[in-house]
């Protein structure tokens, strides 16, 4: 697990090594435990080592800072699984002619590792790397290799011969690829910072990024909040000829819908999902250090410790607590399944001054605004105080099987929507009138889902931003070209696509890495996603009961008390902190907010006026956005 970064001049050589240097020193949390670097004159490779470098190869990367170069390459190492020195990267082949720089695992790197053998190749490293099985399947299959992994990656190659770079990004975006295109050069890094910190970008919103931020919560990729910083889209690729500077981006994979096997009993689909399960969270617990879970007491979260600890003695579990707040506390559900698996329980209460201490830290993690406080950064924080460097985490079991509100909803949108030409007709003489007009006007699958995951409606963002601009609508996006077997698939198809890939995964990124740890998400294996979208809707939300399938397996392995718990989610008691802990902070930062004329000051106290506390964080976190990185 890393970081990685690079710079490609596409016309010439430049000075270039000074920026990459000072790339990579920004990720030094995702990689404490090593760095390097490679650069390139005239196809030529030249190593270099930094202050870190367990292995010191060439010169000191500073003598480097006064020549020209044409490609340089930057990384750093957090060791998991290759705790050797055998993978230190940049990493080459025999021939030099390819080179790697690689953040990830690959799961099932030894059995690629057994048949690329018997093709006849033959491996330097040790048997517990997997960044030279990755290189040597491209220098094999070529593109067609990503078919092969199982697992969470981003990398570069430069293959030398062709003049090329090729450019990966996992299925479900995992692990996070950032990269920004100038008339003379390519720039990548593991995060928004490393671009930044190249010196070959000055820091500017992205108003189209920014209004798609307000509208969804987050942007949409390939977009972000910087003006001219993108991200490379989950399961795509991206090939660079330097030869003639022409690029493509190029779509390996997609989340198999409308694959449903109506012909599957439920006890094959039982079976079937089980052994998905099992065999993704058995790939996930390889690891040569501590591993931990994120404990929250729901089904997801429980299941995923449960089944761990059948061939994993020793796990350490992490729960948030919220004594204050019982609707939102869990950790009696979680103690529950601590004490039947006999792990290693850590509990701490959620604190909003201690949150405030760091909440310029969690704000450069995050890189962009949101509307709300994570949970996750205060447990990687827990996690990282007990040693432990491998976090499991159960994100994606409601995505998959019908979790959220939404799903529950999909019947009465589809009933009330038929009788919107009869509501339109009807004054509104009731609150309750206008809401049922609302929800019978999305005539789409889109605009449904848009009604649950919309921050602020249109009309208040062009209000905010002071513009008449049309606001994009991105989720269209997703769906395009896509058939899907009902609306149930149509949710979960966009719950995966925006809110996972978008956001979730890159809180659990940028949160853990942030913190030197590494986090693993079993329910987003592409077999498992696969099993599951094969599996048929009536299995999954069955007598009105969420996730039922997974609840059936649960009994297998939970305590009643988990499986029929009422959902409450890992969320931080938002609101009344706003009102309460975070009142001044909140108070000053609108203010502050407010000199910038950015946005309407009349709509900000409009939006402080209607107490919603999602709205108003979003602005508080934009402001904290603009000073951590815009005004830099």
């Amino acid at each position: 697990m890393c970081g990685i970064a690079g710079i490609v001049n596409l016309n010439g050589e430049q000075r270039i090594s000074a920026s990459i240097h000072q790339m990579t020193q920004t990720m030094h949390n995702r990689g404490p435990d090593d760095e390097g670097y490679v650069l390139f004159q005239n196809k030529k490779s030249i190593p270099f080592f930094g202050d870190d470098s367990r292995i010191k190869t060439g010169e000191h990367i500073h003598t480097s800072y006064a020549s020209n170069f044409s490609i340089g390459f930057g990384f750093r190492h957090l060791k998991i699984v290759d705790t050797s020195d055998d993978n230190k990267q940049p990493l080459t082949d025999e021939t030099k002619n390819f080179w790697i720089v690689f953040n990830g695992e690959i799961y099932n790197y030894k059995e690629i590792r057994q048949e690329l053998k018997k093709l006849g190749y033959h491996f330097f490293s040790d048997t517990d790397t997997d960044t030279e099985v990755v290189l040597k399947s491209y220098i094999h299959w070529g593109n067609d290799a990503l078919k092969k992994f199982n697992g969470m990656f981003s990398f570069v190659i430069y293959n030398s011969i062709k003049n090329t770079i090729f450019c990966a990004r996992d299925r479900m975006g995992i692990k996070p690829f950032f990269y920004t295109t100038t008339d003379n050069q390519f720039i990548f890094g593991s995060t928004i910072k490393t671009i930044l910190a190249s010196n070959c970008v000055t820091p500017k919103v992205s108003i189209n990024g920014l209004m798609d931020n307000f509208k969804y919560g987050t942007t949409q990729y390939p977009n972000t909040c910087f003006a001219s910083i993108y991200s490379l889209k989950p399961a795509h690729y991206l090939t660079i000829d330097l030869n003639t500077n022409k690029s493509s981006e190029i779509r390996y994979w997609e989340i198999p819908t409308n694959t449903q096997n109506h012909k599957l009993s439920f006890n094959d689909a039982y079976e079937q999902l089980k052994l998905a399960l099992s065999k993704a969270i058995e790939y996930r617990i390889q690891s040569k250090t501590n591993i931990g879970l994120f404990l929250s007491g729901g089904i997801d979260s429980s299941l995923t410790a449960a089944m761990a600890s059948q061939t994993h003695k020793n796990l350490h579990a992490f729960t948030l607590g919220f004594n204050k707040f019982n609707t939102l506390d869990e950790v009696s559900q979680a103690s529950l399944i601590a004490q039947q698996y006999d792990l290693n329980h850590y509990i701490q209460d959620a604190d909003a001054n201690d949150y405030l201490k760091n909440i310029h830290t969690t704000t450069n993690a995050y890189e962009e605004p949101y509307h709300s406080i994570s949970a996750n950064y205060q447990l990687a924080q827990m996690a990282k105080e007990k040693e432990v460097r491998v976090i499991l985490n159960g994100l994606g079991g409601d995505e998959l099987f019908g979790g959220y509100t939404c799903f529950q909803k999909i019947k009465q949108w589809q009933t009330i929507k038929f009788l919107n030409p009869f509501l339109s007709k009807i004054p509104d003489l009731h609150p309750n009138i206008k809401k049922a007009k609302k929800f019978a006007s999305y005539s789409n699958t889109c605009d449904f889902y848009a009604h649950f995951y919309t921050i602020f409606s249109d009309t208040e963002i062009q209000e905010l931003f002071q513009t008449t601009t049309k606001v994009p609508n991105t989720l269209t996006q997703y769906i395009k070209n896509h058939r899907f077997a009902d609306e149930f698939e149509a949710l979960s198809f966009l719950n995966l696509s925006s809110y996972i890939s978008n956001h979730q995964t890159r809180a659990i990124d940028k949160t853990t890495m942030d913190n030197s740890l590494e986090g693993r998400l079993p329910f987003l294996d592409h077999n498992f996603i696969e099993t599951a979208f094969s599996i048929p809707t009536q299995y999954k939300y069955k007598n009105g009961i969420q996730k039922f399938i997974l609840k059936e397996i649960g009994k297998e392995f939970l305590p009643k008390e988990i499986l029929t718990m009422p959902k409450k989610g890992l969320s931080i008691p938002l609101k009344q902190w706003i009102n309460h802990e975070l009142f001044e902070f909140t108070n000053d930062t609108l203010q502050q907010l407010k000199k910038r004329h950015l946005f309407s000051n009349k709509m900000i106290n409009a939006i402080v006026d209607g107490k919603n506390e999602t709205k108003i964080w979003q602005l508080v976190s934009t402001e904290l956005w603009l000073q951590n990185f815009i005004d830099r």
